[in-house]
């Protein structure tokens, strides 16, 4: 009778290691996916873009923000910077995302460059101060699901 395969052997050396790290490898990547923040639901957006001029001319700068009229707890107010032709595009995470879907009291600011010595500086803001404070402005817009192209908002 053969008792050579009912012997006890020892694993050492290369395969022993070898498979000491893969289980190490694994450990380690199960663990850093058990400690991944779970990341929070987000209110779905809808891409929204307008134009927005004063005076009859584009604002290039000015900060458009958007005040909902019922607020999402835990979503941040969308927003938006006004390009040199005086167009805009909502964001609310991230750029141009859009904003949720509801109705919006808007705020405007721009504070136009001047020139203080060698620099150029923000001066105060040039809009009408109703426009700055979501309680005295009178623009309001709408978000739909879908895209959303905003009516011309012409201070």
């Amino acid at each position: 009778m053969n008792l050579e395969c009912c012997k006890t052997r020892s694993v050492s050396g290369p395969i022993r290691r070898h498979g000491v790290g893969l289980l190490g490898t694994a450990l380690l990547s199960v663990s850093l996916v058990g400690c991944a923040e779970a990341k929070p639901e987000r209110t779905p957006v809808f891409p929204a873009k307008g134009i927005i001029t004063f005076k009859g001319e584009p604002i290039s700068g000015a900060l458009v923000a958007l005040h909902p009229k019922a607020p999402i707890a835990g979503t941040p107010n969308p927003r938006a910077n006004v390009e040199k032709d005086g167009a805009f595009k909502v964001s609310t995470y991230v750029t141009a995302d859009g904003a949720p879907e509801g109705d919006y009291t808007v705020t405007v600011l721009w504070y136009k460059p001047i020139k203080n010595g060698p620099d150029i500086v923000s001066g105060p803001n040039v809009i009408p101060a109703k426009y700055a404070n979501p309680n005295t402005s009178d623009l309001v817009v709408s978000i739909k699901p879908g895209e959303n192209d905003l009516p011309a908002i012409a201070l």
